[in-house]
């Protein structure tokens, strides 16, 4: 559902969502996961906890959407990337809003690490993810090669299994390559990129 086909308190509520969620994450980042109660993301958000129970039903739940709404930004980019673009390499210049941020942020390396603890909210991003940047590849794919559904999900799970790899190399502690590079190699191992 696009944001033209939601009610105007259905766009507020989601707004709202997205809020609480980025106060969430940086609460997250700032003192761990399982440090951080319900309270503390509810007075970084500037809400009480029971309006934070309207919203999230658990922690699990907020950062769940919070990751959720980077696996949309990298969707629109894809759908934003020019008509001519090799699919492949779309996908990988999809990715540069998230590699940008990942750059100048701080704690990027400290959210990769929380991935990597809470395996059932990667395994939930990852699916939301999937399916967010395939609706966006599938116009990009040739219709006479088959089911472009099918095809649209393989490479999305590709390209988001390549950006784990890159991903679980940079938080190497002996790693100094940025993330960038690294995916750049990840996703030219899977398909040549232009």
């Amino acid at each position: 559902m696009s944001g033209g086909d939601l009610s105007l308190r259905d766009r507020a509520r989601r707004a709202v969502r997205v809020e609480i969620a980025d106060a969430a994450l940086g609460v997250f980042l700032s003192q761990g996961f399982e440090a951080t109660t319900v309270e503390e993301i509810a007075q970084a958000a500037g809400i009480s906890r029971r309006s934070y129970f309207r919203y999230f039903a658990s922690k699990d739940e907020v950062l769940a959407e919070a990751l959720a709404c980077t696996g949309r930004a990298i969707a629109e980019a894809l759908a934003g990337r020019p008509p001519g673009e090799s699919p492949w390499d779309a996908l990988r210049r999809a990715f540069d809003p998230l590699l940008e941020q990942a750059s100048r942020d701080p704690n990027a390396k400290a959210l990769g690490r929380l991935m990597l603890e809470r395996p059932s909210i990667r395994q939930g991003k990852d699916a939301a993810w999937q399916s967010e940047i395939a609706a966006a590849l599938k116009p990009r794919l040739p219709a006479d090669g088959g089911d472009a559904s099918l095809r649209a999900q393989a490479l999305a799970a590709s390209a988001i299994a390549c950006l784990h790899a890159a991903q679980a190399q940079w938080l190497s502690p002996d790693e100094d390559a940025d993330l960038g590079a690294l995916l750049d190699t990840s996703m030219a191992a899977v398909h040549p990129l232009s």
